[in-house]
Parts: structure tokens; C-alpha cells; sequence
């Protein structure tokens, strides 16, 4: 299985080589890149967990969480980055798949990995409609490790 958020930690280590190399480079600059990653995080975040809903789907019928979910569909699959969406979305396939992935990222990030990605995404939507909030490289990669062990728990 490939590595979960794979282009994400690929641009992280673009950024990091790329401040190796130029570290007189300006702050503005920085600035663009990480808003780039983390906008591309939430993106590839929303990519995955539809693709293993997707995939789930196409097993077919044949067991009762599936069932249960397409009941439920009203609106599609997940559409922002927040665990609260994508909780409720998991809901759908019945309360222990939610309770699963709650269990899941209690357990991995915790209440502080849920808050630092909520923030991360609350981030990215402000770059696309108003003045875009700073957000570190440092903040960016503790959000990169809470969402990949997120993103691990819907997959398991």
C-alpha cells in the first residue's frame, strides 16, 4: 500500500529542500508555499477518503453497512477535511464504522490532532476567501502527521 497523503509528504520535502537551498528566501514566499501544502493536504484528505468510500461502494450490496449507507446517501460523500465530516459521513455505513473511526483517532491524535486539522482546513478555505491567515511549516507538519494517522483510521 502506498504511503497515506503521499503528495502532501512529497511537497513537504520539496519545501525543506527548498529552504535548505535558498534560506535568505522571503517570508512571503514561504507563506505561498505552505498555504500551497496545506490546501493540497485538505485536497488529497477529501481525495482518499472518498476513493475508500468509492471503493467500499463497488464491493457491491452485499452486507448490510453498505446497504444502510446508500439508504443514507442524501448528498454525496465527503467534501471538507473535518473529522466531524467525515465522521458523519462513516455514520452512514451504521454507528460502529463511526464509532470505529471516533475510537481510531482518539486513540492515534486525540482531541489536539482533531483541532490542529479543523484549523488547517478552517485555514485553506480563509486563503481562498479572504486574507489568508499564516499558518507555520511547523503547524503544517504536526497537522501533516494527525492527518495521516485520520486518514489511516477511516482506511482501517
Amino acid at each position: 500500500m502506498p504511503p497515506l497523503l503521499e503528495r502532501t509528504g512529497l511537497a513537504l520535502s520539496d519545501y525543506r529542500e527548498h529552504i535548505a537551498r535558498y534560506p535568505d528566501a522571503e517570508q512571503e514566499i514561504r507563506d505561498y508555499l505552505i498555504q500551497h501544502i496545506n490546501g493540497l493536504m485538505c485536497a488529497e484528505i477529501e481525495q482518499i477518503v472518498n476513493e475508500l468510500i468509492r471503493s467500499r461502494l463497488e464491493r457491491g450490496c452485499k452486507d448490510a453497512a453498505t446497504a444502510n449507507f446508500l439508504k443514507s446517501l442524501r448528498r454525496g460523500a465527503v467534501r471538507n477535511a473535518r473529522v466531524s465530516e467525515i465522521r458523519n459521513t462513516l455514520g452512514l455505513f451504521g454507528d460502529a464504522y463511526r464509532d470505529s473511526f471516533n475510537r481510531l483517532v482518539e486513540q492515534s491524535v486525540g482531541e489536539d490532532g482533531i483541532d490542529r486539522l479543523g484549523t488547517a482546513v478552517r485555514k485553506r478555505d480563509e486563503v481562498a476567501h479572504k486574507t489568508p491567515p499564516p499558518i507555520t511549516f511547523h503547524e503544517l507538519e504536526e497537522t501533516y502527521g494527525a492527518a495521516a494517522a485520520i486518514v489511516d483510521a477511516v482506511r482501517q
